[in-house]
């Protein structure tokens, strides 16, 4: 079972970044891996194992796509979940209120049981 997890996690990762932008069957020339990604936002290629940016910036602040572009193509990879009412914003505040809905849950039942018990 954990490495059904592990695969479906894996497939989630490869969908996510063909979200973003799409894949190059090409090897980087740092690592050489195949990992590198076409980011359709800054129009800029970058390598997902070495994560840096394979393409320089162009030095104009004006500049669409440089000017706003991250420092690593993994904080594109962070950013993509949480833009404003995105599903990823969504699934977090759901997870997180369930979270804290289930554990005050678990604190009045210990609560119950310790007024039965006295």
């Amino acid at each position: 079972m954990k490495s059904r997890k592990n695969y479906l996690r894996f497939r989630k990762n490869q969908f996510k970044w063909r979200w973003i932008g799409w894949h190059s069957d090409s090897v980087c020339r740092k690592c050489g891996q195949k990992g590198i990604y076409q980011i359709d936002k800054y129009d800029a290629w970058c390598c997902t194992v070495c994560n840096e940016w394979l393409d320089p910036v162009c030095g104009d602040p004006d500049c669409p796509f440089c000017g706003q572009r991250p420092k690593t193509p993994y904080e594109v990879y962070f950013l993509k979940d949480l833009e404003v009412g995105s599903a990823g914003e969504r699934k977090f505040w759901r997870r997180k209120n369930y979270q804290h809905k289930t554990d005050g849950r678990i604190r009045h039942e210990k609560r119950r049981d310790k007024d039965w018990r006295s």
